[in-house]
């Protein structure tokens, strides 16, 4: 069982195709690639479901680059979301950091006092 991560960037083809057909298209062309670059058959990649919604929902919009990781085992190509197992840890140092910098002025700015005005009436 050989994994490979493999990023694919999907801005030039998708950006002339047409907003409706994007998701149909992407899957398509990321099945494309994966076949190319594993030298396997088209028939031979599968996608897995979480993959193919995110695609649908989020990559199709923004048209990203998608980070993914392919397990290829007898022939068969399968390609799911690439999950950094340092990502928890990535998460948290940029927090730190965040609020090391912007934490003393996010605490310093007093929160807007929510007062009711009276609507004004026009003079007659």
């Amino acid at each position: 069982m050989a994994e490979k991560v493999l990023t694919i960037s999907i801005r030039r083809y998708l950006s002339a195709q047409p907003v409706t057909k994007r998701s149909r298209k992407a899957v398509k062309y990321i099945r494309e690639r994966i076949a190319h670059y594993t030298k396997t058959a088209l028939d031979n990649v599968k996608i897995s479901m979480e993959l193919n919604s995110k695609i649908v929902k989020h990559y199709s919009k923004r048209m990203t680059p998608i980070k993914m990781s392919i397990d290829v085992e007898k022939g068969v190509a399968l390609a799911r979301l690439f999950e950094d197992p340092n990502a928890a840890e990535k998460a948290k140092r940029n927090e730190a950091q965040f609020m090391k910098k912007f934490g003393k002025v996010m605490k310093k700015a007093p929160a807007p006092a929510a007062t009711a005005h009276a609507p004004k009436t026009p003079k007659t």
